[in-house]
């Protein structure tokens, strides 16, 4: 047998694979835009469709509204919270905190650090780090960092350019 017509065979497939592909996408998308555009920019096809249904009125109260434990915090502060609902000992955590642009025109670049602290060096270490920036007049921002097979003491700074630094109160990871 030949080099030349062992090949054969994979490339037909695979263009028979392309072509299904290709098919399928241009199917999705025809049925997407004639969806669309049966519909009038006024939604009006969508009201005449449920204008046989009955009305059905919802109250709330207040015990029917859920309750977050993430507050935004003040300005110039930091939290720390756990975020729930994670088994073993992958530990994610959720820190927050606003920070304001004196110049709302300018770009405000921050960064995170997580540091640990060294029983054996009596210092904290960096562990993790990351940054970013924005541009207005403030900004509410979040880091998710998580932790994984590794306890021991934690605490996170921010440091924001033009050197101002939040410090977060320490907190224990365990698994």
């Amino acid at each position: 047998m030949s080099p030349r017509s062992s090949v054969t065979p994979v490339l037909a497939s695979g263009a028979g694979s392309v072509v299904k592909l290709l098919v399928a996408t241009l199917a999705f998308t025809g049925a997407y835009v004639g969806v669309e555009a049966s519909r009038d920019a006024s939604g009006e096809s969508r009201a005449n469709a449920t204008a046989g249904a009955p009305v059905q009125t919802v109250s709330l109260s207040a015990e029917a509204v859920p309750v977050t434990t993430d507050a935004i915090p003040a300005s110039g502060k930091l939290t720390v919270s756990a975020i729930t609902g994670t088994q073993g000992c992958a530990k994610p955590y959720r820190v927050q905190s606003v920070i304001e642009n004196a110049d709302p025109e300018g770009v405000v670049s921050y960064g995170w650090r997580l540091e640990r602290w060294s029983a054996a060096g009596k210092s904290w270490r960096v562990y993790m780090t990351s940054g970013s920036a924005f541009t207005g007049r403030s900004e509410t921002v979040e880091w998710e960092p998580r932790i994984v097979d590794n306890p021991g003491w934690y605490r996170v700074k921010l440091s924001v350019d033009g050197g101002d630094t939040m410090l977060s109160e320490k907190f224990q990871v365990s698994c």
